[in-house]
């Protein structure tokens, strides 16, 4: 690395950074390949070797004229079972060859066959051992950018800061790289960001000479010198106008709170406000009440030519202006679908229609409509208890490891069983994943039979409180059809007003009622308007609920591991965009690079989308097929949790937790017995005999993606 690009130790001109094995392209072997050690080696043919092991003419120790091992060939091309033969046939673990003079651990990490890392380590494996370029274990997975490979050595207690031959450490690497969630995992271990190399460039040096802004903020994040001179006197500002990253580096610095010439922000709250995101939390969550008054006073009050652009321009100024507190907001809330803002929306319009209904429309239509009136009481009540009841509570989070040994403890447990990957474990809260559970980067959390983040109630929807989401969505079905009823006769009973305005646009008798009470006719029209959402997505939950389905499973279904289209996502969990349903655009799984090379899917077209949701497909199934109709279906889309429709709905409704209290974390009934989701790692008994054929058949449930990242 270096000050400058031009430098011949820059790493896009050093070796280390194409660090390649070049006895890989080995030359054609002059032997049969009956004897050639190297070549079985490479194929992995334990049968063939132990035949040339008992001739006596090669044993485990055996190199070539470049150190190389069959050990080395076996660990780079991931031949588990070759390597365990050769260690116990006493293959030296720690031999260096090959023209990077590098051990197989070294090998087998170029490749990300973590397995083969792991069971190197456990056989004596020296991680410190470093190449012709003075990369050790640590430098080797950090340059290849697999999480996971960097998540297992780091709990074999590696020292994180250990320099390369030019003082570059491992944090400096995955900022030059341009790994956000290496840079991410590094600095939560404990990665010295204000290390130095020979040439005194820190990581946030580096970072800026990649120019990713991921890494670049979680750098000035974690307190990274913003203003640290290397040896030429460059700070990062100037670095990052050699490099041309000027854009990225002032981008980084606003969504961390700082100016562009890396000043922090100043507050104008800061003297009053001690907790700046609870402050802000709070702030968007009431605004909405302001905006709505607003906006329906407008509506109801001036003519409509006149009303409509007004409303219009205010809701966009009151809007815009909220979003000016947004630059001095935590990274994670730098826009408006990242705080409770929505939630704010639906709670206001929740509070004005009740205060609309208790000094209007109760004391006019009571006498005249008494059942409407309290069925709609009813209602509105449970609407706001179920409500609240499902913001705040806890949605099933994952509990935490409490120490590293404990984390260490699943990891091992993990590659025993060959489990450690991206389905089983979270490389963000560092805990084996439970069937059924997804990590939400809105929460932060993993959560328990995760079914969407709601943005309507600033919170996952998930085991804990899924039946009360959808006694939410139902009462305000139902309330929302009162009101309607109860608002038509309040009209009714209502007496005309003693003027008239003149009508330019409506009917007269069309006008003449809109006037006996325009802001309760507007606010009625707003309030209506939910039932388009409302009612989508309570007929989606209520059939998810007999497929004993989660909103994330069935978006698995419908488009493979891709991010999902906005009409699923809208009906699925109320957001139209990819951070609504979870998922990014990329669709990047937890390695840091970028995804390359993901194997397209048919998008599927609106009908069939519908078809999936509304349960067509099982009808037009069961049309065709006859009685092989479930084997057909299965074929398409294979879910080992359902017991059947009735079932399946008296697992949700008749689940003994508490209807109006919060429930035990993770408690759920499954097929009638109890299950806690926090816990459940394997199909329970009764899934597997479901299931016929064994793994290779596909007989293995699979979680659901991880955040290829949210909602």
């Amino acid at each position: 690395m270096s000050s400058t690009p031009s430098s011949s130790a820059d790493p896009k001109a050093s070796p280390g950074d194409q660090h390649e094995m070049k006895d890989m392209s080995h030359a054609a072997p002059t032997l049969p390949v009956e004897e050639d050690l190297m070549q079985l080696a490479r194929l992995g043919e334990i049968g063939a070797i132990q035949k040339l092991f008992d001739t006596g003419k090669y044993d485990a120790t055996y190199r070539d004229e470049q150190g190389i091992t069959p050990l080395h060939w076996a660990a780079i091309n991931n031949h588990y079972a070759l390597c365990h033969f050769l260690l116990n046939s006493g293959a030296d673990v720690n031999a260096r060859g090959g023209d990077a003079v590098a051990t197989p651990v070294l090998w087998a990490a170029k490749r990300c066959n973590y397995y083969i890392v792991a069971l190197l380590l456990s056989r004596g494996a020296d991680p410190l051992l470093t190449d012709d370029q003075g990369f050790n274990l640590l430098h080797s997975a950090t340059l290849d950018g697999n999480v996971f490979q960097l998540v297992l050595l780091l709990h074999q207690d590696l020292p994180i800061d250990i320099p390369d031959a030019q003082g570059h450490t491992a944090l400096m690497w995955a900022a030059y790289k341009g790994f956000p969630a290496v840079v991410e995992v590094l600095v939560r271990w404990g990665a010295n960001v204000y290390a130095r190399d020979d040439q005194g460039f820190t990581a946030l040096h580096w970072a800026l000479v990649k120019g990713s802004v991921g890494c670049i903020q979680k750098l000035v994040e974690y307190g990274s010198d913003r203003f640290a001179e290397n040896n030429d006197g460059k700070t990062p500002a100037i670095t990052a106008q050699d490099m041309n990253t000027v854009r990225q580096w002032h981008k980084a610095l606003s969504d961390s709170g700082y100016n562009p010439d890396a000043t922090p922000k100043y507050f104008p709250l800061q003297n009053f406000v001690k907790d700046r995101r609870a402050f802000l939390n709070k702030f968007f969550f009431l605004w909405p009440f302001l905006m709505l008054i607003c906006v329906l006073y407008i509506l109801s009050h001036m003519v409509i030519y006149i009303a409509i652009p007004l409303a219009l321009g205010a809701s966009y100024m009151l809007q815009w202006a909220a979003q000016q507190l947004l630059r001095w907001a935590p990274g994670d809330m730098k826009t408006v679908h990242r705080t409770p803002f929505l939630s704010g929306v639906f709670a206001a319009t929740l509070f004005w229609v009740g205060v609309r209904y208790i000094t209007h429309v109760l004391p006019w239509t009571f006498k005249t409509s008494p059942f409407t009136n309290i069925f709609f009481m009813i209602f509105y009540s449970l609407t706001g208890y179920f409500y609240f009841l499902t913001m705040l509570s806890d949605p099933g989070y994952i509990p935490k490891s409490s120490s590293r040994a404990q984390q260490k403890a699943v990891i091992d447990e993990l590659l025993e069983v060959r489990k450690f990957d991206e389905a089983n474990f979270c490389v963000h809260c560092m805990v084996r994943r439970p069937l059924r559970s997804k990590h939400c980067k809105r929460c932060n959390r993993c959560v328990a039979k995760e079914d969407h983040h709601c943005p309507w109630v600033d919170n996952c929807v998930a085991n804990n409180n899924h039946r009360h989401f959808v006694l939410y969505i139902s009462c305000l079905e139902l309330g929302i059809l009162s009101l309607l009823r109860l608002v038509l006769s309040y009209l009714t009973v209502l007496p005309p007003p003693t003027e008239t305005p003149e009508c330019n646009v409506l009917d007269p008798e069309l006008c003449s009622t809109l006037h006996k009470d325009p802001f309760t006719i507007i606010l009625t029209i707003w309030a209506s308007l939910q039932l388009i959402w409302v009612t989508m997505l309570l007929v989606v939950q209520l059939l998810q609920v007999a497929r004993a389905q989660t909103t994330f499973e069935a978006m698995r279904h419908n488009h493979g591991h891709g991010p999902p289209d906005p009409l699923t996502s809208f009906i699925t969990t109320g957001s139209t965009s990819a951070v609504g349903g979870q998922v990014d655009a990329a669709g990047a799984g937890p390695d840091g690079a970028p995804a390359h090379g993901r194997r397209g899917h048919h998008k599927a077209s609106c009908l069939e989308q519908w078809k999936r949701m509304l349960g067509i497909d099982t009808f037009i199934a069961t049309a065709l097929h006859g009685s092989n109709a479930q084997a057909v279906l299965a074929q398409r889309r294979e879910n080992p949790f359902t017991r059947g429709c009735i079932t399946n709905c008296r697992d949700f409704w008749c689940d003994p937790a508490p209807m109006f209290k919060k429930r035990e974390n993770g408690e759920a009934v499954l097929g009638g017995d109890r299950i806690n989701w926090t816990r459940v790692y394997e199909p329970p008994p009764k899934m597997r005999a479901r299931r016929g054929g064994g793994a290779d058949e596909g007989g293995r449930y699979e979680s659901v993606a991880a955040e290829e990242d949210e909602m």
